[in-house]
């Protein structure tokens, strides 16, 4: 699921990264790994270059879940794999909620400032 949604993931933290003026070569960065089909190599190519505020415990939420889901789950147990499923599932919800939160907080201070130069 993460891999076939990579490229949408990557448009949200470009985003953020646009809105919080990230150095434009971070943000390269990212649009080269969007076009790159293989994850391993698109979240190697990334790996430094997630805004500070997208960070989970001071990881790159991307390499988390690479790191998680690169390991062969086979091998693993039923209770084993519940466990992993549960965990790839919190830093994919705390990582939507962080895109969320840092667009909405820009969002909503340009409007504050907004109203405040008109008044």
């Amino acid at each position: 699921m993460v891999e076939n949604h990579k490229d949408r993931i990557i448009d949200e933290i470009i985003k953020v990264c646009e809105k919080v003026r990230t150095p434009a070569e971070m943000i390269e960065r990212l649009q080269v790994a969007k076009k790159e089909n293989q994850f391993s190599k698109a979240v190697e190519g990334i790996k430094d270059a997630i805004p500070e505020s997208l960070l989970i415990d001071g990881h790159n939420p991307l390499t988390l879940l690479y790191a998680a889901l690169s390991k062969g789950v086979h091998a693993k147990t039923d209770e084993q794999c519940l466990d992993l499923a549960r965990d790839i599932r919190l830093v994919l919800a705390e990582l939507s909620e962080r895109l969320v939160l840092a667009l909405k907080d820009e969002d909503e201070l340009k409007t504050a400032v907004s109203r405040l130069l008109k008044s």
